[in-house]
């Protein structure tokens, strides 16, 4: 009895924080549609994102956009914090980081909930659509002057994608950790490497991902089918973006403990200080 009235209690514990999150949301959204200066904007929505994280007390956040910090004052910058990038046009101009300034309770390996990092992940969205909505009107207004004026410039302009193939390729990535059942699989981790980790892939550039696996041979062998069909998936998605044929887009590499325990093959890169494995997501111990 005590046991379920304990998971009872978790559930409840839990619906709250998500009616906090959807309220953050519904704030962020009423900031958007009040069409403020980019800089009242971005302090708007600091002022409203801590009401959707857990300890909402010790929340603060630093919006850095084009070269230029947004923050309010008095708080010192810790370790406890997670970011998620400000995309415009597929280039990174800015990002949001969320920062706790003192230390509660960890999960996992962090203070944040994974909810919260979906959440911070949909607020970085939002924001990139509206900032890319008002420059693109800003545009074609500055385009139809250039009819009559053609040595007019603005920097507010659209550009193309400088940043577009290992961008597509991250988010790629974390909808295939989203979706990958750990326990199914008995994966202890997955991680990222190589030119998408290290913002400067092509567009014939592989996703190359290293998977901490169990010792259990039929699971590897189904993580494997698994991995090969978002492979070809991403292959085709890419050959439609760029023109570039390739058999597979995600060039898997397994490691076991032992592998990591012997710093052997690429178990080395996991949790190694000069170019270690980007952590995805990783099994709750």
């Amino acid at each position: 009895m005590l046991g379920k009235e304990y998971t009872f209690q978790q559930k409840i514990e839990e619906l709250k924080e998500r009616e906090k999150e959807l309220k953050c949301l519904y704030k962020v959204e009423e900031v958007i549609h009040q069409n403020l200066p980019l800089e009242e904007f971005f302090m708007q929505i600091i002022k409203r994102i801590p009401s959707g994280w857990q300890y909402s007390g010790i929340c603060r956040i630093k919006i850095s956009f084009e070269g230029k910090e947004f923050r309010e004052s008095y708080w010192d910058e810790t370790e406890w914090v997670q970011s998620s990038d400000i995309v415009i046009d597929d280039n990174i101009l800015g990002k949001i980081e969320v920062f706790y300034t003192a230390f509660r309770k960890m999960v996992s390996d962090s203070q944040f909930l994974p909810e919260e990092q979906k959440l911070l992940n949909t607020i970085a969205n939002r924001i990139s659509t509206y900032i890319f909505n008002k420059r693109l009107e800003k545009s074609i207004e500055i385009l139809r002057k250039q009819k009559d004026e053609p040595d007019e410039t603005d920097h507010t302009i659209l550009t193309a994608s400088y940043n577009s193939h290992w961008i597509w390729r991250k988010k790629m990535v974390d909808t295939i950790a989203e979706k990958l059942d750990l326990d199914r699989f008995c994966v202890k981790g997955i991680y990222l490497i190589g030119s998408t980790k290290n913002a400067d892939a092509g567009p014939a550039s592989d996703i190359d991902l290293l998977i901490h696996v169990g010792e259990e041979p039929v699971k590897i062998s189904e993580l494997k089918a698994w991995i090969e069909g978002w492979s070809l998936c991403l292959s085709e998605m890419n050959f439609l973006k760029t023109g570039y044929k390739t058999k597979g887009l995600i060039d898997l590499h397994l490691v076991t403990d032992d592998d990591i325990r012997k710093k052997t093959s690429f178990g080395v890169m996991i949790g190694n200080h000069t170019n270690p494995a980007k952590p995805i997501k990783l099994r709750d111990n």
